[in-house]
């Protein structure tokens, strides 16, 4: 680095008397007003930066927010996408679906034209069979005589109404069912 002779050095700067005259970018002037002149200067360098460093906080803001905006254009066309390759199939199946429509129509309208002809034997059979009648009988709510019932067998009582009496032994008593008593029940007592 080299020294121009018209600007003192650092040396004479910081030992120098602030009352003497020095040569400075705004003219020949003691060495304190220079000094103040310089930090004003200063001070307005600082404005300066703060605007340079506000607009670069915005430029990059700018730029964020084209990347998320690129973000979601690029989503919505991939759904897009998908949305129409879902609808390219669906009428694809659709329009294989009325092809085989067509096909099926097609094919039982040549089969509607062709006569059809019996084999000969179920013809024979269909001319010489009897039609089937159906012998069923279906009430029609009239009344009708009912036959009366023999005596023996209104006389007889049934046998689970014979009254037991103590003309019968021991061994001919009819005996009741046995029925074993739940085991909670016996473990509960005593």
């Amino acid at each position: 680095m080299t020294h121009d002779p018209h600007f003192p050095t650092l040396e004479e700067i910081m030992t120098g008397s602030p009352f003497d005259i020095i040569d400075s970018p705004w003219g020949h002037i003691e060495r304190w007003r220079a000094s103040t002149l310089a930090t004003g200067t200063m001070g307005a360098l600082a404005d300066v930066y703060a605007m340079v460093r506000a607009d670069a906080s915005a430029a990059t803001a700018r730029a964020d927010a084209d990347q998320a905006r690129t973000a979601l254009i690029r989503d919505l066309c991939a759904k897009v996408d998908a949305a129409s390759s879902r609808l390219d199939q669906l009428a694809a199946e659709l329009a294989a679906e009325r092809a085989a429509r067509r096909a099926d129509a097609a094919r039982q309208a040549k089969l509607d034209e062709e006569p059809l002809s019996l084999p000969p034997d179920i013809a024979e059979y269909q001319s010489t069979a009897k039609p089937v009648e159906d012998d069923t009988h279906t009430p029609g709510g009239e009344l009708h005589d009912v036959p009366p019932k023999d005596d023996a067998e209104a006389q007889e009582p049934e046998p689970s109404l014979i009254p037991i009496s103590a003309n019968f032994p021991d061994s001919e008593l009819p005996k009741p069912p046995v029925v074993s008593q739940p085991v909670s029940i016996s473990l509960n007592e005593g």
